[in-house]
């Protein structure tokens, strides 16, 4: 449940039931706490201590500001225009993007190919045991999106809306408790507005939101998990339980899910045993507890995590409980080791694999150089692993497994090398593509009706997008502002290696790091990626599913740095988020 206090009033509203003052910060213990743990920052200056307004110029800024904020300044109520017009702007502008996406890709955007797959799934009998999770053609069917494809992709651009609006109001809530006075009050609440902007205008979220892909389910539901942890206030078991319930059911929709599931459960009992810590700490001075009281305690440290834990394992214990019965083994994926055994086959050295014909013949012995990516170890006819089939050969997948395994005991340094070089990829500055990589213009917003390669180049075995109607006009330009995404992408990076530096210089000196939704959503983002670049292949619809998450951590841990640094002996053991 939220914190008994709200967020300070506007200033000048009367004072709360507690006697302070409207907008004042809460008091605070000065004994330091975890990282994770919020904590309210220093008051606001003396007034004879803030700057006057220049002369000349209207206090309200009204007359300089531009043409849409003025526009919708006229339409909206003064107080909610003066308390979230930075946020009202990038919403404005969130909608219209999806509206012209929609428009100008209809119905949908298909991958051939996991979409006619989902699709096939959704319209005649849901099957735990696909390459591919169910989640998502349960989703679709729900909303019968083989008929109305239209009708999903709005539902899928209304989801990112939402949670990026949730993502705003959690972080401006942290903001206005526990960061500085002028980011709580006053400008429009632009901090949280910065933070929310990219999960609701990055090019790959429009993208990804128009396919017929699980991504954007996934990247909406993740997200909403960490920002039911995130919400500020005592840990609630509701909260939690929710948090578990969205992370869980982001598994059984893609399996990289278990990144974000166990970044979960440690940040849960961080919050919860740093929370009653605090409230022990505080309370020393109090009378002797008792036993009983001992008791309640523990309870309500292990209630918390209790509920995450339970409700996390819900959808997949139920999905896995599915998969058995139909014979394919209690688990979300019963293909990983298929995965897995793509994901090695480009470096496997065949001479460290043991003896054994059968396992050597799904070993490739070109040299390195002229190897593929992993997808061409895993879908055409001709692989190594189909032997000229269209479906995998029995007893073939469950060899690939433990080829797979061979080489990872065999070869761990290659494992290790090639995913930092993938997790490097994610955040290079132009498009980071090779012969091991899928193609990177796939997840862009598209000018053309369908993108597939003739056969014989290195990524014709790579699946593609496909579009009935589009529109040339807004395509051209969608597709030029989906072309800025990698520019910005060593911005996050370095912004996130800022966050961490925060932290620790928070340690050092005294001073809260980063906070929670920092540590949380970072955590969230890299986690996913890591996963899928140890498990499967470089591909930038991972990274569009959880942008939103890692950019957020990107401006969060940008400014704590900047905050810790130029913090003064007084602010030692306060602030918040930042």
């Amino acid at each position: 449940m939220a914190s008994a206090s709200g967020p300070p009033s506007p200033v000048g509203t009367p004072p709360t039931r507690d006697g302070a003052a409207a907008g004042e910060v809460p008091a605070q213990s000065s004994q330091p706490h975890s990282d994770l743990l919020d904590r309210p920052a220093p008051a606001d200056p003396p007034a004879d201590q803030i700057p006057a307004a220049r002369p000349g110029r209207p206090q309200d800024g009204h007359a300089s500001l531009p043409r849409l904020p003025r526009l919708l300044r006229g339409r909206l109520p003064a107080q909610l225009w003066e308390r979230h017009a930075a946020f009202l702007v990038v919403l404005v502008l969130a909608v219209a993007a999806r509206a012209a996406v929609v428009w100008t890709y209809r119905p949908a955007l298909l991958y051939y190919g996991d979409s006619p797959a989902y699709l096939d799934q959704a319209t005649r009998r849901l099957w735990a045991g696909d390459w591919r999770p169910s989640g998502y053609p349960m989703f679709l069917r729900v909303l019968g999106a083989p008929d109305h494809l239209t009708r999903l992709v709005i539902v899928q651009h209304t989801l990112t809306l939402l949670v990026g609006v949730a993502l705003y109001a959690t972080a401006r809530r942290l903001f206005e408790r526990f960061g500085p006075a002028a980011a709580a009050r006053g400008r429009g609440g632009w901090p949280a507005a910065l933070v929310a902007a990219p999960a609701l205008l990055a090019p790959w979220v429009l993208d990804l939101g128009q396919f017929v892909l699980a991504d954007s389910l996934f990247g909406t539901l993740v997200l909403g998990g960490v920002l039911a942890l995130a919400w500020p206030g005592r840990p609630a078991g509701w909260r939690f339980a929710l948090a578990g319930l969205l992370l869980g059911a982001g598994v059984t929709v893609r399996t990289v899910g278990y990144g974000p599931i166990a970044l979960g459960v440690a940040g849960t009992i961080i919050l919860v045993i740093g929370h009653h810590r605090a409230g022990a700490t505080s309370a020393s001075g109090a009378t002797g507890a008792s036993g009983a009281s001992g008791v309640v305690r523990a309870v309500r440290v292990v209630a918390p995590v209790a509920a995450f834990v339970l409700a996390a394992a819900a959808p997949v214990v139920a999905y896995s409980a599915w998969s058995a019965s139909q014979g394919s083994g209690f688990t979300v994926s019963a293909h990983s080791g298929f995965f897995l055994y793509g994901r090695v086959a480009p470096f496997a050295d065949c001479d460290r694999l043991p003896d054994d014909a059968d396992l050597r013949s799904l070993c490739d012995p070109r040299p390195l150089a002229q190897r593929g990516s992993p997808v061409t170890y895993l879908w055409p006819d001709d692989s190594l692993l189909r032997q000229g089939n269209d479906l995998v050969p029995p007893g073939r997948e469950a060899l690939a497994g433990e080829f797979a395994q061979h080489v990872v005991r065999a070869q761990p340094w290659m494992m290790i090398t090639t995913t930092a070089r993938y997790l490097g990829g994610y955040f290079w500055p132009v498009q980071y593509e090779t012969e091991l990589t899928s193609r990177a213009d796939t997840w862009e917003l598209p000018d053309t009706t369908r993108n597939r390669l003739p056969d014989g180049q290195p990524h014709a075995t790579d699946g593609y997008f496909a579009v009935k109607d589009l529109r040339d006009g807004p395509a051209a330009v969608l597709s030029f502002y989906s072309g800025l995404s990698y520019a910005v992408m060593p911005l996050v990076g370095l912004g996130l290696l800022a966050g961490v530096l925060a932290g620790v210089a928070g340690r050092i000196r005294g001073v809260a790091g980063p906070g929670r939704l920092f540590w949380l959503a970072a955590g969230a983002g890299m986690s996913t990626l890591l996963l899928s670049s140890l498990t499967s292949a470089f591909d930038y619809r991972y990274l569009g599913s959880v942008i939103g998450l890692l950019a957020a951590g990107a401006v969060l841990g940008a400014v704590a740095l900047v905050r810790v640094l130029r913090a003064r002996p007084a602010d030692r053991f306060h602030g918040g988020i930042l």
